[in-house]
């Protein structure tokens, strides 16, 4: 994997100057026509003169002069202030490569690097977030469970359907996200054995409780750094002994899991 990426000219906080609009300014000074530049560049007529405009209105001065002609005739050509953009583009498109290729020479595993970014990337509205890799996947006649293997070493289940197992490649070894909405998290002191079928336990050490109006939001540290929260009505803390720094797991169902994958 390599660190790659574009860069543009902005004015105002707006796109002015990108890869596109400078190879239609190429096939302008080539063609000495914007239709036919449109053309090679396999865009309408339309789209090549709105670029035009643009450029024109938003650069020092114009980079395209026109000859009148109707849409099948006149012609075009760049100024002084066009040409000058494109050199300076190229210019700056080099330099632009020349650090993409030492960012990409100096790390040392780029492959790592990007499996973090991703990490760090998603936003959801799932307040816990997992990242994990299947242990094992049960068929049954219409659905089916996942074993999945988080951060933390513990295992949660999370029920799909077969089509989504074919779909999204579901097999043991595979890396995945485990997504769970923290509103579909209980909490409770002990995980007994009368918490309802095909639900999953994870337990640890409250570290903290947040208190609103509402109901509670508790986060219950697991190991290796990862944490799991969910939320609880304020008045049923005291009933079922969840304080900080006590012993907590949260319970939820396996179809409340959400897997996805990267690819």
């Amino acid at each position: 994997m390599n660190i790659d990426g574009q860069f543009w000219f902005s004015v105002d906080d707006a796109a002015f100057l990108g890869k596109e609009r400078i190879a239609l300014l190429e096939q302008i000074a080539e063609r000495g026509s914007i239709t036919q530049a449109a053309k090679a560049l396999k865009i309408s007529y339309k789209t090549a003169w709105d670029a035009v405009d643009a450029l024109n209105n938003l650069a020092p001065a114009p980079v395209v002069e026109t000859a009148t002609g109707g849409r099948g005739g006149g012609g075009a050509r760049l100024t002084d202030e066009g040409r000058r953009l494109i050199d300076a583009y190229h210019t700056i498109a080099e330099e632009y490569q020349r650090f993409l290729t030492s960012v990409n020479a100096s790390m040392g595993d780029p492959g790592a690097a990007f499996d973090l970014l991703r990490r760090l990337a998603l936003r959801t509205s799932a307040r816990n977030q997992f990242i994990g890799r299947i242990v094992a996947v049960t068929a049954r006649a219409v659905d089916a469970e996942a074993q999945i293997e988080i951060q933390s070493g513990q295992r949660i289940t999370a029920g799909i359907t077969n089509e989504s197992v074919e779909c999204l490649g579901l097999r043991p070894g595979r890396s995945v996200w485990a997504l769970i909405k923290a509103v579909a998290v209980d909490i409770v002191r002990e995980a007994g054995t009368d918490r309802p079928a095909r639900s999953n336990a994870l337990c640890g050490t409250v570290s903290r409780m947040t208190r609103g109006d509402g109901p509670t939001e508790v986060v219950i540290d697991l190991s290796a750094g990862v944490t799991v929260r969910g939320v609880v009505a304020a008045d049923a803390l005291a009933t079922r002994g969840i304080v900080e720094q006590g012993p907590a797991c949260a319970i939820f169902p396996a179809a409340g899991v959400i897997v996805g994958v990267d690819h």
